[in-house]
């Protein structure tokens, strides 16, 4: 049997696991004492032959002085041939399969590497045994992301974003949950001076665990959400992506997670789009979108202003609206942003949850 590569390839053929027959007469020949089994038996590449003709195999059998071995090797042979169309019909439909999973190798962080390859690697992430369950589990969640949003979604991405928030969870040593700390928290409005610092944001997980509320962030995969909220054994687990890599949306979506926490208690949520006309938008979903506009926005005022100054040309700057409005500078050039109100001359602060962040 051959050896594992020294590097991990994406899929792994099978057929390397299986040696030629040039391959199986070279292990023969060691066992013989034959150490340069080409110069003796005069066969050019013999580790790479998968089939030897009658003349090679009479005069292996002649030089080892084993009669038995021509039949042997033969069959041997002809069995590799029926392994070899058979790997080449699995490699080819793994490699398909890996082409549906790989857009989630960048939540794996290196922890997820004891597979063959891989293809393995990301099933051991998932904790599943093949693609056809990953594929299942999969379309359960998306079906019920669908049922909230009413929009589109890949699935594997979803589910895979999700998988990330738990693997966190269960890193996280979590006080007792406090509902009252957490309103505390948010009443005594240390985040309003830090609005601009991402290193306070990055910290927050830190300071929400004595709460009892893990707080994790993910990074943004395609076609799946800004944020969501479940519960795992009485904890809320609020997972944010870092959507728009944007700081102001970011400090939205976790405001808009927290008050579906403190509103609607052991309900999960998947987030689709946040503070985004929709054309259905459930009570929940109002409740949290005022819960974040009243404590970073004070109000629903301000996204209305923009909107209507500039249906009426009326000219807007960012720092004329924080100071009308008492909010901060990065929060009216959000508005202003989402209105495509001169978008290039807002403040935006960046943020990448992939890299750490970046200003």
């Amino acid at each position: 049997m051959k050896g594992m590569e020294t590097t991990k390839p994406n899929v792994y053929n099978t057929l390397n696991f299986h040696n030629t027959v040039g391959q199986e007469l070279c292990e023969i020949c060691a066992v013989h004492g034959i150490n340069n089994p080409e110069s003796v038996l005069q066969i050019k590449n013999l580790s790479q032959k998968e089939t030897l003709s009658d003349k090679q195999l009479n005069k292996v059998c002649a030089t080892l002085g084993i009669d038995t071995l021509k039949d042997s090797l033969q069959a041997f042979q002809e069995n590799y041939a029926r392994i070899k169309e058979a790997c080449k019909i699995s490699y080819a439909e793994a490699k398909k399969q890996f082409t549906k999973v790989k857009s989630v190798l960048p939540l794996l962080n290196g922890e997820f590497n004891n597979g063959k390859d891989a293809l393995d690697d990301i099933l051991d992430f998932f904790g599943l045994d093949s693609v056809e369950d990953l594929i299942k589990d999969s379309n359960e969640v998306a079906a019920l992301y669908r049922k909230q949003n009413d929009t589109s979604v890949d699935p594997i991405n979803l589910k895979a974003w999700l998988r990330r928030g738990e693997l966190e969870f269960e890193k996280i040593k979590l006080s007792v949950y406090s509902k009252d700390a957490l309103q505390n928290w948010l009443d005594n409005r240390e985040w309003k001076r830090n609005i601009q610092n991402v290193d306070y944001f990055t910290n927050l997980p830190d300071v929400f665990k004595d709460f009892g509320v893990a707080l994790v962030f993910v990074p943004f995969l395609p076609h799946t959400v800004y944020g969501a909220v479940r519960w795992i054994n009485g904890f809320p687990l609020v997972e944010i992506s870092d959507r728009n890599k944007d700081l102001a949306t970011c400090w939205f979506t976790l405001f808009h997670e927290l008050g579906h926490v403190l509103l609607h208690e052991n309900i999960d949520i998947y987030e689709g789009e946040i503070n985004e006309k929709k054309n259905k938008v459930d009570k929940c979903e109002k409740e949290a979108n005022k819960f974040a506009n009243g404590y970073l926005f004070n109000g629903d005022d301000l996204r209305k202003t923009v909107f209507d100054r500039k249906r009426n040309n009326v000219r807007m700057s960012y720092s004329g609206l924080a100071k009308e409005f008492e909010v901060d500078e990065l929060f009216s050039s959000y508005w202003l942003r989402k209105a495509q109100y001169l978008p290039t001359f807002q403040r935006q602060i960046q943020i990448d949850f992939s890299s750490n962040y970046s200003l």
